[in-house]
């Protein structure tokens, strides 16, 4: 009895081992496929993040793409379009307005500009140069020269607050020769009076047919002072200065 007993009970020993095994087998194969499943959920969830931001790299990349091509084309739209005072700077004036001449006449433009920018080289730089141009005749019967007889004067001033106070300047009777550069008329030459003693006869030989003209026009001081102050206030118009008079050194003040 005690043998059949021993041998019953060791055989239900193994029964049950063998049972456990083929558990913690099956425990093992399980885990090994969850493992699985998470590591392909692992590699799933990094592929979709990796997506994600080369998604977001790439809309980034377009965003700002589209952002420096606008940023271009403004720039290039304000480059090409030149602004007001550019388009001022590239386009200085061609009539007489910066001499104190409201004319239109092109010939009388290009008197005064060659009173006023080459003329007054003569003298020290001052805040305006003014001319008075008093034209007796012109010869306009070259096409290729016009001759322009007058008594030209040159003052330059200084601005001292409301006040055009004249530090120079200085008379030239004679005759300029005017030329065409394009289509504006410029002083190729100018023959001037001689001074002192010599100014009578060069004036006849300059003038020639147009002296006696010439003389009342220079001897008529009061009808050139009334021209001065004229050209002046244009001056002053015209270039939208603060100023209300002129004076010479030691004289009083003419109102404008």
């Amino acid at each position: 009895m005690k043998k059949g007993y021993l041998a019953a009970f060791l055989a239900a020993a193994l029964v049950a081992a063998i049972g456990f095994t083929a558990c913690s087998g099956g425990g093992s194969a399980s885990s090994g496929s969850a493992s699985a499943a998470s590591a392909s959920s692992s590699a799933a969830s990094a592929e979709a993040s990796s997506a994600s931001a080369a998604a977001s790299e790439e809309a980034s990349a377009a965003s700002d793409a589209v952002s420096s091509e606008v940023a271009s084309s403004a720039a290039a739209e304000a480059s090409a379009e030149p602004s007001a005072s550019s388009a001022s700077a590239a386009s200085p004036k061609t009539d007489g307005s910066a001499y104190g001449y409201a004319g239109d006449d092109p010939v009388e433009v290009a008197v005064y500009k060659y009173m006023a920018e080459e003329v007054s080289k003569n003298f020290e730089k001052a805040d305006a140069s003014i001319p008075t141009v008093s034209i007796v005749h012109v010869d306009n019967a070259s096409p290729d020269e016009v001759l322009v007889y007058g008594d030209f004067w040159i003052d330059n001033y200084n601005i001292s607050g409301n006040t055009l106070e004249c530090v120079s300047g200085g008379n030239f009777p004679g005759v300029m020769h005017l030329g065409k550069d394009g289509d504006v008329y410029v002083v190729s030459s100018f023959d001037r009076t001689a001074d002192g003693a010599g100014f009578e006869s060069s004036a006849k030989e300059l003038f020639g047919e147009y002296y006696d003209e010439f003389m009342k026009v220079y001897s008529d001081s009061d009808s050139r002072d009334e021209l001065r102050k004229a050209t002046v206030a244009e001056y002053v118009k015209l270039n939208g200065l603060d100023v209300t008079q002129y004076q010479d050194y030691g004289w009083d003040p003419v109102k404008l």
